[in-house]
């Protein structure tokens, strides 16, 4: 099993990277999240990985922090969860947020990443709650519990799922309450980028 690979990166595009290892070049899978933090071509890059032998070929998939490999992990332990469905999640979220979804049980938040419907979701939050809390806590912490709107409401306008929840980390709590004063909040942090 290839637990980790430690290399130069050859070739990046959406959605993979081939790291050069050796003289040998492995092709992987990864999320946003990944594909920004690994790097640029010509540049070391040191990821964690998932192997998963399929039937018709074996696959790699790549993670910048063992935090993102856990959350992985557990996604695709779920029933109807495959490996691209959980890198459509971890693309779409930092793991403190998506986990904090999953134990709110926001399945109308979830059901927005492409792949996942409310079934699913549904399936995320009941199965995985219980294992969540050890992504809790790090990084600029979770989503609060009313964010599922304005990042409804900022996906509504145009912005990308990982946007919207970005700009939902920029107001902090003592900013504004009313969903219409957090999106004119949020519209300006997105703006001022």
């Amino acid at each position: 099993m290839i637990a980790s690979l430690d290399g130069i990166i050859d070739l990046k595009a959406p959605g993979h990277v081939v790291i050069n290892v050796g003289g040998i070049g492995f092709l992987v899978y990864v999320s946003a999240t990944t594909f920004d933090g690994v790097g640029e071509v010509g540049e070391r890059a040191v990821v964690q990985t998932h192997f998963v032998m399929r039937d018709d070929a074996p696959v790699l998939f790549g993670f910048a922090s063992s935090e993102e490999l856990s959350l992985f992990q557990q996604l695709i332990s779920v029933n109807g969860v495959g490996p691209r469905v959980a890198l459509a999640l971890l693309g779409s979220f930092k793991p403190e947020d998506l986990a904090a979804a999953i134990l709110r049980g926001d399945t109308t938040l979830i059901a927005r990443v492409q792949g996942v419907g409310k079934k699913t979701a549904a399936r995320l939050c009941v199965e995985l709650e219980s294992k969540m809390e050890p992504f809790i806590g790090t990084g600029s912490g979770p989503l609060r519990e009313g964010d599922g709107e304005l990042v409804a409401a900022l996906t509504a306008l145009g912005y990308t799922l990982r946007e919207a929840t970005e700009a939902a980390h920029t107001i902090a709590a003592s900013e504004g309450g009313a969903l219409e004063e957090r999106l004119r909040l949020a519209l300006r942090a997105l703006a001022s980028r």
